[in-house]
């Protein structure tokens, strides 16, 4: 039995070519990360610490992998219902702009109707988005992409605004909030990495129906928002405010403080070129021949957890304002790879870097919000700063059917080059204001002497 397993698992490697090295290459560096983890590079928390994390991180990655087990077939499923890269663009251009217009205000509701609600109808609005996928009718689809894109606005600020107010409510060490981001980095990379899997699996057990995945995640999404209404308290941002005055005072401050407003110019930068990146590879990999689109969404999910894991060592050594500047310059030079090279093996060496970027930049920035984001708008302001980044991404896409798809590419790298110069303009600004407060300190000091 064992060498007939053998057999088959090598005969499985030798099918996935190049993707198999590149799958259990990264499997082997995540591996020795995290068993040779330094105990520097380990934070020494509480019990209670550890029984919040417990709590959120298992919604947290619950809800993710209703939204993992999508990505990998989601284009597939578009082409297999027979519609053009063009159709394909304008499907995902509805998703970037619905999320764009609802971003404005979601996060002001959940400041002022309780994150833990909106997080409930996070989950509750993808599974409507899951169901669409079943008819092959391009309206039907449309509404789907137009419930996914509100879904979207929602899961990438109200989960961490939770959890961030419920730190600091909770009395928690700031210092203990980049351990939670790590974990959430690297647990949501193994989690995509088993959906990706998964995905591969229930689409060949359907009869190779790109399908199948949707309906597992609204499984996984009916669980998680169970579990949030079992187990979450609700928190707010500024309860009493009223909308408008919410979204103005949310505007102020990114208008007002330098690190807000170079914040949300990075995140808007780099996470427009990731999701234009998150579109683009399945067809410039589709050029050097078929395929296995979960094994490769995998190993890209591998890669970020390893990400996450270096982040872990980097945090404790370097200060992350520092950091960051490297991995968007490196991010840059992934991204003019499809630029000079179609090999498949060179092109998904480039991706799996990149992605090992952006396991970086996720409790990279995550971080950085937590100290410059103030905790009364913190939804909204994450929300307004995705506006931006929704339109960079529905500008690239109504355009990238009429170009070759390695120029999207080009713009990806620009994008990751611009925030290379923000994120050394970020570091002097806050190196400026800690060499200030430290002068304030001396002068307390000299006066109270």
């Amino acid at each position: 039995i064992f060498f007939r397993c053998m057999a088959l698992i090598e005969d499985y490697m030798a099918s996935l070519g190049v993707f198999g090295y590149y799958l259990v290459g990264m499997g082997l560096l995540f591996l020795v990360l995290t068993l040779c983890k330094p105990a520097e590079a380990k934070l020494q928390t509480s019990k209670p610490f550890k029984k919040f994390q417990y709590t959120f991180l298992v919604v947290y990655l619950l809800m993710f992998a209703g939204d993992w087990l999508q990505g990998p077939t989601v284009y597939a499923l578009y082409s297999y219902y027979g519609f053009s890269r063009k159709q394909n663009g304008i499907l995902f251009i509805a998703g970037f702009g619905c999320s764009m217009v609802v971003g404005t205000f979601a996060g002001s509701l959940a400041d002022k109707y309780g994150r833990r609600l909106n997080c409930i109808m996070y989950g509750v609005i993808y599974c409507i988005c899951c169901v669409t996928k079943h008819f092959n009718n391009y309206n039907v689809l449309m509404f789907g992409r137009l419930m996914g894109g509100i879904a979207t606005s929602i899961l990438w600020s109200a989960f961490e605004s939770w959890m961030i107010s419920e730190h600091h409510t909770r009395g928690f060490e700031e210092s203990w909030v980049s351990s939670t981001f790590s974990l959430m980095t690297v647990g949501n990379g193994l989690v995509a990495i088993f959906s990706g899997l998964l995905a591969q699996a229930a689409v060949w057990g359907y009869g190779g129906h790109p399908v199948a995945p949707f309906d597992l995640s609204f499984a996984l999404l009916t669980l998680g928002v169970v579990v949030i209404a079992a187990t979450w308290t609700e928190n707010y941002g500024d309860a009493n405010a009223q909308m408008g005055t919410g979204m103005k005072d949310a505007c102020n401050a990114i208008m007002k403080d330098k690190k807000v407003f170079l914040l949300g110019a990075i995140q808007s930068l780099f996470e427009g070129a990731m999701y234009t990146f998150v579109f683009m590879w399945t067809p410039i990999l589709e050029q050097t021949g078929s395929i296995p689109h979960g094994v490769i969404f995998s190993i890209f999910m591998l890669s970020c957890s390893v990400g996450g894991s270096v982040f872990s060592y980097l945090v404790t050594r370097v200060k992350v304002e520092k950091f960051m500047r490297y991995v968007f310059f490196v991010s840059a030079c992934t991204m003019v790879v499809p630029l000079v090279s179609t090999n498949a093996a060179v092109l998904m060496g480039a991706f799996a870097v990149y992605e090992v970027c952006v396991g970086i930049f996720w409790p990279g920035m995550g971080t950085m919000r937590s100290k410059y984001v103030p905790e009364e708008g913190r939804a909204t302001i994450m929300n307004l700063f995705r506006v931006p980044l929704n339109a960079l991404v529905c500008l690239i896409l109504v355009y990238q059917g009429d170009l070759p798809v390695s120029y999207c590419f080009g713009f990806c790298a620009v994008f990751h080059g611009i925030c290379t110069i923000l994120q050394m303009v970020l570091l002097a600004v806050v190196d400026l204001d800690s060499s200030r407060n430290s002068g304030d300190e001396e002068n307390l000091i000299v006066e109270a002497k």
